[in-house]
């Protein structure tokens, strides 16, 4: 659902991206992609690249072994990849070449990095309005001693179970390695630097709302089931998979409205606008079981997994030509000034 100098004599080496550009007059601009070999294989599919090439766009491979300025020119870098030295890189990259668009500029994302500072933005919103109400669970945020965990969690007033996350998002398997922890006891037994978040009961379902630039996009998926808070304990720390892919699309499933209804899509733009320092992300959210417009976000990724979004390849080659429109709009300006 939509709800994004002197000429030389001698021959020029041209650099990549240039080189293919010139075989074909058909394309009017370059991606230069900064991807991990499993968000190549998810991210640039066949229909994607299909599509792209019939619009003129063209995806080329940065090569990180060679500096950005032989590879180019870009029209736009789109990267997920981290470290102070590749943000550095880009970062030199965008002073020499203004007009580069970099999805997403580091200073953006850099605080998507850690589960603390991901969900603070959202934390400093408070934001409420007539269609509801969007909070973060409370958390608390542990770097040492696990045995002083307990007493911790007692003081912050957390109320079991709590779910655990690692403290770092890197795109590592391990970053995405979650528990439910049911008792007192096995909180002594977790290995920080950890996020523990109070499990808020949301019918097993949670929304997953990808944003690309203006383009807002909901599904559900099936998520962890209610838990009785009321039972006893003793289960100690249960792993289980990552939420967002506990299990397929619930978009067919035969749900109850209540749990089933999407977010308000008003509230969805107005929280994704809040949010727009980065223009490609996700919002894991989760409707609270029992309230009819108490959400609360649980997660916030970068570049997330698009290819599971529908239609993902239309939204995305249009907001590359958006991105490129505008900028040719800025360079006019510029030149008429």
């Amino acid at each position: 659902m939509l709800w994004s100098s002197s000429k030389q004599l001698s021959r020029r080496v041209m650099p990549k991206a240039e080189e293919e550009m010139s075989a074909s007059s058909n394309h009017k601009m370059v991606v230069g992609y900064a991807l991990t070999s499993k968000k190549v294989k998810s991210f640039l599919q066949p229909k994607l690249e299909g599509l792209a090439r019939k619009k003129g766009i063209m995806f080329v491979a940065i090569d990180r072994n060679k500096s950005l300025e032989e590879q180019g020119p870009f029209d736009v870098i789109l990267h997920k990849l981290s470290g102070k030295e590749w943000f550095q890189i880009l970062e030199d990259y965008k002073k020499l070449h203004p007009e580069v668009t970099v999805l997403d500029p580091p200073t953006a994302i850099q605080h998507l990095d850690n589960r603390q500072s991901m969900l603070q933005d959202v934390a400093d919103l408070n934001l409420s309005a007539s269609e509801g109400k969007v909070r973060i669970p409370k958390q608390l945020v542990v770097t040492t001693d696990p045995g002083a965990i307990p007493e911790a969690v007692a003081q912050a007033g957390l109320k079991l179970p709590l779910v655990v996350k690692p403290y770092v998002v890197d795109g590592t398997a391990k970053s995405h390695e979650l528990s439910l922890a049911y008792d007192q006891l096995s909180l002594s037994k977790l290995e920080p630097p950890l996020v523990l978040q109070e499990f808020i009961n949301h019918g097993g379902v949670l929304f997953k709302v990808y944003i690309v630039g203006d383009a807002v996009n909901v599904v559900r998926r099936f998520s962890l089931p209610d838990v009785d808070k009321r039972g006893p304990s003793g289960l100690g720390v249960i792993p289980f998979p990552r939420v967002s892919c506990a299990a397929a699309s619930a978009d067919d499933a035969d749900l109850d409205p209540c749990v089933a209804e999407l977010p308000p899509r008003i509230l969805l733009e107005r929280l994704a606008r809040e949010l727009r320092d980065r223009l490609l992300f996700n919002i894991d959210i989760i409707r609270e079981h029992g309230t009819q417009h108490r959400y609360y976000v649980i997660d916030i990724n970068y570049f997330p997994g698009y290819g599971k979004m529908p239609g993902y390849e239309q939204i995305f080659t249009d907001f590359l030509l958006s991105l490129h429109r505008a900028a040719k709009i800025s360079e006019q300006q510029l030149a008429d000034k």
